[in-house]
């Protein structure tokens, strides 16, 4: 997203926003991205500063079409906070102009925004439904609503209501960005839900249109890699091999052959490349290419614990240790700390340096305690002591 950030065609904000970039994992954010609900990156916020109410917020990536749309309506909600009576103007004008069902659906699509920038997740899902419901059909805000209230209930924990609403919404829907993206995340939802029958249920209906979306032009990488994503999970799921080694070397392939243009992309695709060889199980595919990163990336400490995990999932323990070592040199956040000391953990426990593991875990669990996602703070919690 930096790079959308820096586009020419954003200039025209020039005076209207202050841009703030925040670290994920830095202690000294902590505060703020707890109070906000933040749970992956990217996630863009307008702020009203006065009150740092949340006017727009958005988790993942977006075009510069996408972008521009967000900070128009960041702006608009902003200015309605002084304006009583045309507050929650949104995507769709005007309520005078576009209807009183569209107005309505506005003012629920804004409230759904505030609701997720405060972190209130399960409330923000359920104005982004009634959005749709008293918007309706044509309403031209009704994707972005489907949108918002799919990564609203994945933040709320509701796996099934998520992968319900994907299915409910893309196969009349338009096959564009938004379908990739509500189609992506209900078929993860969907695979989340393993073997209950409602996910099963969804993976029939999600799957066949994910595939659809691989062909959708236009969608974000991150967006397309992600389908590649879900997809193998979904096949591994059904027990078809094939099917999933198909898809994810088609992936691999695709990864392999995109020449990053910066080190922001570079990462990007690493992180999707980690995904993969995960899923295959095939870490052996993507060392040579962690390892070239955190060399090419030497201040970087993610790049170096992506490195270790790979390495460690190999069974190459030294040169994961090397990484871990590198990385927590670098590292300020707790998550990111935690996660390198768990990999080390694992490393040490797979030379059968018993002491030294134990030693690793119980310094992880200590930098787990800092980690203010109570959801992420337990599963590395799990993580480590499962290595005990």
């Amino acid at each position: 997203m930096r790079a959308s950030l820096a586009d020419a065609a954003l200039a025209r904000y020039a005076g209207r926003f202050v841009w703030l970039e925040l670290d994920y994992d830095k202690e000294v954010n902590q505060p703020f991205i707890a109070r906000h609900g933040v749970q992956w990156t990217p996630t863009l916020l307008v702020l009203d500063a006065a009150a740092e109410r949340v006017t727009a917020q958005h988790a993942g990536g977006m075009t510069i079409a996408e972008l521009s749309q967000f900070l128009e309506r960041g702006e608009r909600g902003a200015a309605a906070a002084g304006a009583p009576d045309a507050a929650h103007a949104g995507d769709a004008g005007d309520a005078a102009h576009a209807g009183h069902a569209a107005g309505a659906g506005d003012a629920a699509l804004a409230r759904g925004d505030a609701l997720a920038g405060a972190g209130r997740h399960a409330e923000a899902a359920a104005a982004y439904r009634e959005a749709l419901r008293i918007g309706g059909g044509d309403w031209r805000a009704r994707a972005r609503a489907a949108d918002a209230m799919t990564s609203a209930l994945i933040l709320a924990g509701d796996e099934r209501a998520c992968a319900e609403a994907a299915t409910a919404y893309a196969p009349a829907a338009p096959r564009d960005r938004v379908f990739v993206r509500v189609v992506g995340a209900g078929l993860g939802c969907a695979n989340d839900g393993g073997a209950a029958p409602w996910a099963v249920a969804a993976r029939k209906t999600l799957a066949p249109l994910a595939d659809e979306g691989l062909a959708v032009g236009g969608a974000l990488r991150d967006n397309r890699f992600f389908l590649f994503q879900q997809l193998t999970a979904s096949a591994l799921l059904a027990h078809d091999d094939a099917t999933a080694r198909r898809i994810g070397h088609r992936w691999l392939a695709e990864l392999d052959a995109t020449r990053p243009a910066d080190d922001d992309e570079r990462s990007a695709l690493d992180i999707a490349r980690v995904d993969a060889v995960s899923l295959l199980d095939e870490p052996e595919r993507a060392l040579p290419a962690l390892a070239a990163s955190e060399r090419a990336m030497p201040k970087n400490y993610s790049a170096a614990m992506r490195h270790a995990e790979v390495a460690a999932d190999a069974r190459h323990w030294d040169e994961a240790l090397a990484a871990c070592t590198h990385g927590l040199a670098l590292v300020d956040g707790p998550m990111g700390r935690t996660r390198l000391l768990w990999i080390r953990a694992r490393a040490l426990a797979g030379k059968h340096d018993d002491a030294a593991a134990r030693r690793a875990v119980d310094e992880g669990l200590r930098s787990a305690q800092k980690i203010p996602s109570e959801r992420v703070r337990q599963s590395y919690v799990h993580k480590l002591q499962s290595i005990r």
